[in-house]
């Protein structure tokens, strides 16, 4: 028996050495790989680095039109400027489209202040004016900057001519527990996704299993890869465990006031718009699956979800929602009818 004590436990020791050389090779191997990220994305003109005070923040500009978009992205989702350079396309020569991203996203310097709410947009405001775009500012946020959005909008309201929700977060959504099992799971989640990421193990991981480029990102599938491994996880990990006390921030600070804004949203309707949706994705989602996506879209959890959205729009002020069936991204699966939806709502700015 202690003989094979012994033998198990040199052969456990040997698995811990094995898998702190892997750690120390992923570790610098992500670390070189995050340098010819830097110099591609500078490489294709998606690098402008401004300083947002204690840190820069990457800020892309397109166009020089009358209307500046400030656009926001949604949680990790580090390759926002490709995604708005593509969405540009489809926009009119009227519009000056700025996408900021936030700190740790993408190659964005990062800081030692927490995440709140208030530190995001004093960030964003500060690059904003230190890279010359001058408000006052047309919000477009997406997902998660529905926060900041909400926020910067009440608090700053000479500031912003407009906003534009991209199925934004808004108030009652996404309500969790302060503590308890779920809110254990969240942060243990969180913590794990961040460790595979600085570890470098993700990157690894993804180059055994040859991973492809998104076909979604086109030509600039190289750069949207790059502002993904760029990314410094820590950061965004901690804007996500900050989400609930954000949300309460943003909420609080609600000051219904005379804004022109829109909230458009991607409900489903009917079958042909799953049907559309599996087919832009190209999901592969049997008939069975597309009608159970269909009631899920129709049913009890997402009348209630409506009421909720429909309060908060009401309770904002001056906010019309307008929705266009699809995927949550519905700036890259219906473009030009979003374009359209923007560009309407411009034309009935003063």
């Amino acid at each position: 028996m202690k003989k094979a004590g012994k033998i198990i436990g040199r052969i456990i020791l040997i698995l811990l050495i094995l898998f702190l050389i892997a750690l120390i090779i992923c570790f610098f191997y992500q670390k070189s790989a995050q340098k010819k990220d830097r110099e591609l994305l500078e490489k294709d003109g998606f690098a402008n680095l401004v300083s947002a005070g204690d840190f820069d923040i990457n800020v892309n500009i397109l166009g020089d039109g009358k209307y500046t978009i400030i656009a926001m992205p949604g949680s990790g989702d580090s390759a926002f400027p490709v995604s708005m350079k593509q969405f540009y396309e489809h926009l009119s020569d009227d519009i000056t489209l700025v996408t900021v991203l936030r700190p740790g996203y993408g190659i964005s310097g990062g800081t030692k202040k927490d995440m709140t709410t208030e530190k995001i947009v004093e960030s964003t405001r500060t690059a904003l004016k230190n890279a010359g775009i001058e408000a006052p500012y047309i919000l477009m946020p997406h997902s998660l900057s529905g926060i900041y959005g909400t926020y910067w909008e009440s608090t700053y309201p000479d500031e912003i001519s407009g906003v534009i929700f991209l199925d934004s977060n808004f108030e009652g959504d996404n309500e969790m527990p302060e503590k308890g099992v779920i809110k254990v799971m969240y942060n243990v989640m969180l913590n794990c996704r961040n460790f595979l990421d600085k570890s470098g193990l993700s990157r690894a991981i993804d180059a055994i299993k040859g991973e492809e480029e998104d076909d979604l990102y086109g030509e600039y599938a190289k750069d949207a890869a790059a502002f993904y491994g760029a990314t410094d996880s820590g950061l965004t990990t901690q804007e996500m465990k900050n989400f609930f006390i954000n949300n309460e921030t943003a909420w609080s600070s609600i000051k219904s006031n005379d804004i022109p804004k829109i909230y458009i949203t991607t409900d489903f309707k009917t079958i042909e718009d799953i049907k559309d949706y599996n087919d832009f994705y190209d999901f592969g989602l049997s008939e069975e699956d597309m009608q159970k996506r269909l009631e899920e879209s129709t049913g009890e959890w997402k009348t209630e979800l409506k009421e909720k959205r429909s309060r908060y729009i009401e309770k904002i002020g001056n906010c019309k929602e307008i929705n266009i069936p699809g995927s949550h991204w519905i700036y890259e699966h219906k473009p030009d009818e979003c374009a359209k939806v923007i560009e309407d709502f411009l034309k009935g700015l003063k």
